[in-house]
């Protein structure tokens, strides 16, 4: 067996091995071939190519999303890092990790015009958690020693203090195609010990108290995969008449005493300085204490509210110290794990006389019902559609929500017994959806669908530019001809002239596009067509598969409207 005569490049392979990488996602190019070489020839790293880096990026972030463990990226040198952009300022928000590993020319030849040489160290660095830089040599035993720390710490650091993503830039001399017998190992593997925080006990006796003589707890959770034992503390919490819990599909927090549907609830709840007739006075729901937790909240209504409303407390729950002030009302910071943090707190709180879960429990019920005698009576839209989609999806599936619709429209329905969702929303773009499903399905065994609109589908085409083709993967593609959510965001839709500014008609068939990568396609363009549609979709696995579903832009948008409003009588 043999690797590359590159040492830093053998070396690195070597080390990502032992230190349980297992994946890597790399794209072609001259320069990186001695990476090339020492990863394909490891035998422990399974290696996929992808040739666009973008998509490549958000392939790997599919992967070390579904593993939750680091995934090598490779490209060569040049723009082919700048490539990598989206993906990694995705990472980094969502605390992903990955190990990007860029090939670059000797540091010499930077600006001196030579052919793919740019400022390329540190080039990423804004959204890494941290950027290294190899020697261009080892030709002795202090240099040796120095590749085998960097390279130890570039690998530890994508998962502590907490994940993310990590750049390593490795300059190659040519000759660069040659290989070598695989060498002992020459610097050693050096292992992370995990720690953990925990809150100090006289502090946690002051939050019980402040959390049992609060009667207004609000508890929003954000994106996240949270264990059992969290959504038990956070259950118990629940069951308290003083606390609420608010969680969105993302969150992946599933329990009767939650609220579950944000933007379903807040239409009923009278927006700060309203005086409707009829309606609760909107200081009934303002909590006097906010406890968040967790990645994006995809509900643009409950940041608007919360922002208005301004508790006289908020506790951000964060063993990144982050200092997230989302809501413009932190008062402070609390540097440990959700985890740890309910665990030590939940079941010590004392109940008392609040109405404030019985509220919130109370318009639930309500906007439940309403929300469900719309549905049942609304025309064929992208609403009805995915009510239908949403209802259909295997249990315990894994579902992916493309920006920006589908992401919105899932808050609105129930979720299936034994999912997990996800998006991308980190930063909320677009351009890596598909990818990110690709990536995900070709590491786990669970069915995966993802749910995207056409302009993401088509932005994102060159996911399936590659060897992948997970069987468990389904596309189903809400095609209303553009960037619908833009035909109901206040402001584009009230200027006709405008709008195709915004919402990009584009006159391309998702399906034809579909039909010329080689997947199984199929089409609904009502609900007759939808429910057979769906069972051909699920019941065949002859996958990966895609259906295409066509939507009426302007009506789906006014039906939205509709609705919100019928939520708010």
């Amino acid at each position: 067996m043999s690797t590359s005569d590159h040492f830093t490049a053998a070396e690195l392979a070597r080390l990502c091995a032992s230190k349980g990488v297992r994946h890597a996602v790399i794209s072609p190019g001259s320069r990186s071939a001695p990476l090339v070489i020492a990863f394909s020839q490891q035998p422990d790293i399974e290696c996929v190519q992808v040739i666009d880096e973008r998509s490549a990026g958000f392939i790997a972030l599919g992967m070390a999303q579904q593993l939750q463990a680091p995934v090598a990226l490779i490209c060569t040198s040049g723009s082919a890092v700048l490539n990598y952009g989206p993906a990694i300022s995705e990472a980094f928000y969502q605390r992903i990790p990955l190990l990007v590993i860029t090939a670059d020319r000797p540091e010499e030849w930077v600006d001196q015009g030579e052919g793919q040489a740019i400022r390329q160290r540190g080039v990423l660095a804004l959204h890494m958690r941290n950027s290294l830089h190899l020697p261009r040599r080892c030709d002795d035993e202090l240099g040796r020693w120095h590749a085998g720390r960097v390279i130890n710490e570039a690998i530890n650091t994508t998962l502590v203090p907490v994940p993310g993503p990590v750049h390593l830039n490795v300059p190659f001399e040519e000759p660069l195609y040659g290989s070598a017998a695989h060498p002992e190992p020459a610097t050693r593997s050096i292992h992370q010990v995990l720690t953990e925080s925990f809150i100090l006990p006289e502090q946690a006796r002051w939050l019980i108290h402040q959390l049992s003589t609060s009667t207004r707890v609000l508890i929003l959770a954000g994106q996240g995969v949270w264990s059992r034992g969290l959504a038990e503390q956070l259950q118990a919490l629940a069951r308290l008449p003083q606390c609420v819990v608010l969680t969105e599909s993302t969150a992946n927090l599933h329990a009767a005493s939650f609220i579950a549907h944000i933007d379903r609830v807040l239409p009923a709840i009278p927006q700060p300085g309203s005086s409707v007739q009829g309606k609760a006075d909107p200081g009934t729901f303002a909590p006097d204490l906010l406890i968040t937790f967790g990645g994006a909240v995809v509900s643009k209504r409950i940041k608007s509210l919360l922002r208005h409303w301004r508790p006289a407390q908020h506790w951000h729950v964060d063993a990144g110290q982050r200092h997230y002030d989302t809501y413009q009302s932190l008062t402070h910071d609390i540097a440990v794990d959700p985890e740890v943090f309910f665990a030590q707190l939940a079941t010590h709180v004392k109940p008392n006389e609040s109405v404030y879960a019985a509220a919130w429990e109370h318009i639930d019920r309500h906007t439940t019902m309403l929300h469900h005698q719309f549905v049942a009576a609304a025309p064929w839209c992208d609403l009805t559609a995915l009510a239908r989609i949403m209802g259909r999806i295997p249990a315990g599936s894994v579902v992916h929500l493309a920006n920006s619709t589908p992401a919105r429209y899932a808050q609105l329905f129930e979720r299936g017994e034994g999912q997990h969702h996800f998006s991308n929303r980190g930063t909320s773009g677009i351009d890596g959806c598909t990818s990110t499903a690709v990536g995900a399905a070709a590491v786990s065994q669970r069915p995966q669908t993802l749910i995207t609109g056409d302009i993401a589908f088509l932005y994102d085409s060159n996911a399936f530019w590659n060897s992948l083709r997970p069987t468990n993967l389904r596309v189903i593609v809400m095609d209303n001809g553009g960037g619908n959510i833009f035909r109901y965001i206040p402001g584009p839709d009230k200027d006709p002239a405008l709008l195709p500014w915004f919402e990009a008609p584009h006159g391309r068939d998702p399906l034809v596009l579909a039909k010329s990568l080689g997947l199984r396609c199929l089409e609904a363009s009502d609900m007759a067509s939808l429910s057979p549609a769906l069972e051909d979709l699920y019941s065949n696995e002859d996958g990966p598969a895609v259906l295409v579903v066509r939507t009426p832009a302007a009506l789906s948008a006014q039906v939205l409207r509709d609705y919100f409003t019928s939520l708010a009588q």
